[in-house]
This record gives C-alpha cells, structure tokens and sequence, in this order.
C-alpha cells in the first residue's frame, strides 16, 4: 500500500507540474514580448554587478552593506516571485510581491537614515504608488478578502461552485502582478548601479555595461507602457 501511494503521489505532482508549465505559457502570452526581454535583461544587468564584480573590494561602510545585503536577497527569490506569478499561485505571489516592496522600502530608509531594525519598513518610504500595491499586496496576502479568493480558486459546475484544487489561470491578475514585480526590479536596478558607483567612485567602468543594459531596459518599459516618457533612465 506504501508503494501505491507513493507511485500515486509521484503521478499527482507530475500532473501538477503539467498543469504549471500550462499556465506558465499562457501567462508569458499575457505579458507579451515587451515585458519579458525587461525582465531577462534585468537578470543580465544585475548579475554583471553583483557577480561579475563580485572580490572585487569596493569603498564599502555599514550602509552601503546594508543595501547590498538586501539587493542580494531580493535577486536571490526573484526567480520564485516570478514562478509563483506565471504558474497562477497568485496569493502566495502576493505575499512575495510584498517582501520585495519592503526590501526597496527599506533601502529607501537606510538611505535617508531612518531605518529601525526589527521593525516592518514603513511604506511612506516607498517609491510612488508602491503603498496602493503594498495594501493590495497585504489584504491578498493575509487571506482578507474572500470575494476576491472565492473568484480566484473556484470552479462552477452548473449549480454547484466548488473550491479548485489546482491554479486557476487568470490573465489579467497575472499581467498586473508580473508589472508591479517588474517595476520593483527595475528601482532595484536603479538602486544597483548607484550603490556600485558609491562602492568603486575610481572605477565607473565596472558599472558602464550595466548602465547601458539599464538605458535598453528603459526603452523596453516605456513601450510596453510600464513607465512614462519623463521617467529618469539613469
């Protein structure tokens, strides 16, 4: 009975990661072209910073370690928040989306010397509109909205609606939520390049390829109408 079931459950997940990669290209459908070279380039130009450059000592001091040790964790679960979000697990990409808009938060504290440690940073410190996305986030996050879980996770069979078992795929949700991501890397990438300037004032040549891949990124983002015209690219 032990290998039966453990046989079953093997099948289960197998049929759970078809199920994944299923939504996963639906939603990369939904975000279009414009969104997904972004990302990949995002990847491309932090990782020129944060790996290439990586033994290379820097001026470096309490702050600017802080903000790197950040920048760091959020490049580490990057890869995760986007998975959660393309594979339709878009409560549980809340909650992860969240993370990601209090690391920037923090930042912005340790830059102008009000971070608290031990304390959640306080959103007022976020970029523009980051504080709608992190009260969104939350509610979501906290499974404080039932209207909005009944409509992600049910399914309608004639007269009867019952709870799904697996992901539901919801285009627009997604479309939304891989933005709002989006839009956190890239002042993560801002973030980034100012840092590694601070770190090698004598050598800005380190960060010249990252600057130029930003400068893409930029163009990227404004076609796909993710920022506007006046939004600084550097």
């Amino acid at each position: 009975m032990k290998q039966n079931a453990i046989s079953f459950g093997k099948k289960i997940t197998n049929d759970w990661i078809k199920i994944s990669n299923s939504i996963r290209l639906k939603s990369e459908q939904q975000y279009g072209k414009f969104l997904i070279e972004s990302r990949l380039l995002m990847i491309t130009a932090i990782t020129d910073l944060l790996v290439y450059r990586a033994g290379i000592p820097g001026n470096t001091n309490e702050q600017l370690g802080k903000i790197l040790q950040l920048i760091t964790i959020f490049f580490q679960g990057e890869l995760y928040t986007k998975k959660l979000i393309s594979e339709g697990q878009y409560v549980k990409a809340s909650v992860a989306i969240k993370q990601e808009i209090e690391i920037i938060t923090r930042i912005n504290e340790i830059k102008k010397g009000v971070d608290k440690d031990g304390q959640t940073p306080n959103v007022k410190y976020a970029p523009p509109t980051f504080n709608l996305h992190y009260g969104d986030m939350n509610q979501i996050g906290h499974i404080s909205q039932p209207d909005f879980l009944s409509f992600l996770h049910s399914v309608n069979r004639d007269t009867f609606t019952g709870a799904s078992i697996t992901p539901i795929f919801n285009g627009n949700i997604a479309k939304n939520l891989y933005e709002i991501h989006l839009i956190i890397f890239y002042h993560i990438i801002r973030e980034s390049i100012e840092l590694f300037q601070q770190l090698y004032p004598d050598d800005l040549e380190l960060v010249l390829p990252a600057c130029k891949i930003f400068t893409i990124i930029v163009d990227c983002l404004k076609t796909a109408e993710i920022i506007k015209d006046n939004e600084p690219n550097s």
